[in-house]
């Protein structure tokens, strides 16, 4: 019985290790208010990797996720749920090491207050790498960082709306960042946000501050009406305020509306502000529309590619100051009543695929900087700039055909025009004439037309079965034109032979896989002769019979007849020289005479059907005696 004892008790202890593991690892969701009467009850009954799912409400609550790594989800959307902060202190907390799997998402952030030193109000991080995904992080004040405050970490921010936060005028000192601070942030992703009216009253940058960042990523961001420093002299970055920069990326985001400074006290940037070496700031593809007094759009040099940077009426749009100005490639740097590149960034415009004209916005006044189909900066990009994205701010593909010149080339800014081909086919079937083995037919012409406004350009073109194409239409066809593709039947077998004229193409955005049918039929023919051997006498003919049948279908081209290897003083004629068999059999007499002199013995004859290049042969043994 020992044995087995021992053996039960090894059997129980791994089932209690397995059930313990399973319950360690298992995901729990936790309903609010249904299992926990608040958030921070949930959290606090959270293990890693457990959701926390709060029902719609107002929660009156500040939370901490207490490095955790689970996510505090909303069910209903962040206009049904929110955690009001009630004035007390930082709404949410991650300041115990949080990484990507602490996620805030689905709320309503408001009604914060500052946590020490005035920083923070809304979100609150320290030393942590949250996500914060779908929020509205609203009505919150702080001296820096009233929406989402940082101090160290590289956090993912996404999808939020973050607006209507304030610094209040009685913050002293140096501050940024009304809707977002970053300080001294480490690969931080800022991305796909709306930051509108933000205020930084007494400070700099308005939707975003950042102090000492690495490696930061802000894209796809609408960055509108935020203000920076009414009241603080030399107010900088209405829109985005950057010192201390290393590797900063900014790709593909529009700003419009942001002020820095007041006309009383004119601001530098009043849509970027940037101080640190151009080397390691790089703008691409985004619209820069400067507002108020300030002395331009944008503050600053790095490496600017593919940008629309339109300055405040009278000013500047790019203003480089003191040092290396950095590197301009293929933007379009405009302002009205005013210059392009300030003096300080050298002479860029027309160089480098650089301009300096109106983009002609759709309707700028109503926010829409959409472009015209006229615009200049419509495939004036270039594609070998660096953090090309996918599709534009809008979700529209990159890179398209604008311009109409079967050339896909990125427009400048976030918004890529699409125009739309309407390409087909005529006719969409062709049927050749019976043709003969191995030849090739004369050519049938099919038309590919575009009614719409860009090229249809092709990803794949060809044919199938026994036909070939050539055609004059280049890498594609334009809007509002056509081209011809010229088709020829050479079939390899007999009978009927069915192929196509396949295209693909498309603008881009659409694709299109358009076909013309093509038939034929592969004919050929054989000769025979009856009898296969005769015998003639000097000065006495003989006559047989040379049958021509038709092989694979209808043979409708003539067929001449002849023969080879005649002796000397010998002659064979047919009656008739040449037939069209048809879809029958086509007989032909032959007779053969030998003169006197003709040679006694055997001969191999050949009795020869041509039709164009195909030769067709009979055998017969014919002996003269």
């Amino acid at each position: 019985m020992r044995p087995f004892f021992r053996g039960a008790e090894v059997l129980l202890g791994f089932l209690f290790y397995a059930l313990s593991s399973t319950s360690i690892v298992a995901q729990t969701t936790i309903n609010v208010p249904a299992n926990q009467p608040t958030i921070q009850a949930g959290i606090n009954a959270a293990n890693n990797g457990d959701t926390v799912l709060v029902a719609p409400g107002t929660y009156s609550e500040n939370i901490n996720f207490n490095g955790k790594a689970i996510t505090v989800t909303s069910s209903g959307g962040a206009a049904q749920t929110i955690i009001d902060g009630a004035a007390l202190d930082s709404v949410v907390f991650f300041d115990t090491g949080e990484g990507p799997g602490s996620v805030l998402n689905g709320f309503t952030i408001q009604n914060g207050a500052p946590h020490g030193n005035g920083r923070g109000s809304g979100v609150y991080i320290s030393s942590a790498s949250p996500t914060i995904a779908n929020n509205v992080i609203q009505n919150n004040a702080a001296c820096a960082g009233a929406g989402i405050y940082l101090n160290a970490g590289g956090p993912k921010i996404q999808g939020n709306v973050i607006q209507n936060n304030v610094q209040p005028t009685v913050c002293l000192g140096a501050y940024a960042g009304g809707g977002i601070y970053l300080g001294f942030s480490n690969s931080a992703q800022i991305t796909g946000n709306v930051i509108v009216n933000n205020l930084e009253s007494v400070g700099d940058g308005g939707g975003i501050g950042m102090n000492g960042p690495n490696g930061v990523n802000i894209s796809n961001n609408i960055i509108a009406n935020n203000q920076a420093g009414n009241l603080l002299p030399d107010p900088q970055g209405g829109g985005i305020y950057i010192i201390n920069l290393n590797n900063i990326v900014i790709t593909q985001n529009v700003l419009y509306g942001n002020t820095s400074g007041t006309s009383s006290i004119p601001g530098l940037g009043s849509g970027i502000y940037a101080s640190g070496s151009p080397g390691l700031l790089t703008l691409t593809n985004n619209t820069i529309v400067g507002s108020g007094s300030s002395q331009a759009a944008v503050y600053g040099g790095g490496q600017f590619m593919n940008n629309l940077v339109i300055g405040p009426p009278g000013r500047a749009a790019i203003y480089c100051g003191g040092g290396s100005p950095g590197i301009y490639s293929n933007n379009d740097a405009y302002t009205p009543n005013g210059i392009g590149f300030d003096v300080s960034c050298g002479a860029q415009a027309g160089q480098s695929g650089n301009i300096s004209v109106d983009p002609l916005f759709i309707n700028p006044a109503a926010g829409n900087f959409h472009l015209q189909t006229t615009s200049p900066a419509i495939d004036a990009g270039t594609n070998s700039a660096p953090n090309l994205p996918q599709t534009d701010i809008a979700g529209i593909p990159r890179i398209l055909d604008g311009n109409n010149d079967c050339v896909s080339t990125i427009d400048m800014g976030a918004y890529e025009l699409a125009l739309k081909a309407n390409a087909s086919l005529s006719p969409t079937s062709l049927a050749f004439a019976p043709q003969i083995l191995n030849t090739t037919s004369a050519a049938k012409t099919v038309m590919l037309s575009n009614t719409g406004a860009t090229c249809f350009q092709f990803s794949s073109l060809g044919t199938s079965g026994d036909y070939a194409q050539t055609n004059n239409c280049s890498a594609g066809v334009r809007g509002s034109s056509s081209c011809t593709f010229n088709v020829t039947f050479r079939p390899a077998a007999l009978g009927k032979r069915i192929g196509a004229l396949n295209i693909s193409g498309g603008d881009g955005t659409t694709n299109s896989n358009l076909s013309a049918s093509l038939a034929g039929i592969g004919v050929d023919f054989s000769v025979a002769v009856s009898p296969t051997s005769a015998s003639v006498h000097h000065g006495q003919p003989i006559t047989v019979k040379v049958s021509v049948t038709p092989l694979g279908g209808k043979f409708t081209s003539p067929i001449a007849l002849s023969c080879s290897g005649m002796p000397a003083f010998s002659l064979c004629t047919f009656s008739p020289a040449s037939v069209t068999p048809g879809e029958l059999v086509a007989t032909s007499t032959l007779t053969i005479a030998a003169g006197d002199r003709a040679a006694l013995g055997n001969f191999n004859i050949l009795i020869n059907g041509t039709s164009g290049a195909d030769v067709h042969s009979a055998n017969l043994l014919l002996t003269i005696f």
